[in-house]
């Protein structure tokens, strides 16, 4: 890894810490801005350095960091009924990040897109994950860990799309402004 991906990949597992422990709690499991992290980290980098944000953000909180949700931590979070969606975190980076920058000329589409993959990965994982854990069956698990969270994190996918996009223009004005390009 280069300086810049090694300086980006630092930056961003500080964000998703940061977004992680803010949560809501609403049922068996609370809505965290961990996915709505992870989504704006994903859009802005390679898929690697994405994951790789997201493994160090994991490996923080196992080793005691409290930044799980609701200041969380520790391997019995990962080894517990919420471990599959934390676990599925870095599968939802590498898809954000490989998917989202498919087709720059229909940006906010592929964000969507891709945020929308990357949440139906989070929901199976952390439900079969959560269903082994709990022993009920995977119906009541949807019941209880996927439809509480649908217009929640339908509202974190347009608030990304909403961030990801405005920073994106900004970047772009600034770096037009530097180079001397009007407009």
């Amino acid at each position: 890894m280069k300086i810049k991906e090694i300086t980006l990949t630092a930056i961003f597992s500080a964000i998703l810490c940061l977004f992680s422990i803010i949560t809501f709690p609403i049922g068996a499991v609370p809505v965290s801005l961990a996915t709505f992290g992870v989504m704006v980290i994903a859009s802005f980098t390679k898929p690697k350095c994405a994951t790789i944000s997201v493994l160090v953000y994991i490996i923080l909180g196992c080793m005691g960091l409290p930044i799980f949700s609701s200041f969380g931590s520790g391997p019995s979070v990962i080894f517990g009924a919420r471990g599959g969606y934390i676990l599925s975190y870095p599968i939802m980076a590498a898809v954000i990040s490989i998917i989202s920058q498919k087709n720059k000329k229909h940006r906010k589409t592929m964000l969507l897109f891709s945020y929308v993959i990357s949440l139906v990965v989070c929901y199976l994982l952390g439900s079969v994950w959560y269903c082994a854990i709990t022993q009920i069956p995977f119906k009541k698990a949807v019941l209880v860990t996927i439809l509480p969270f649908i217009i929640p994190d339908f509202v974190k996918i347009f608030a990304a799309i909403i961030m990801v996009s405005a920073a994106e223009k900004s970047v772009f004005r600034t770096h037009q402004k530097n180079s001397g390009v009007d407009k």
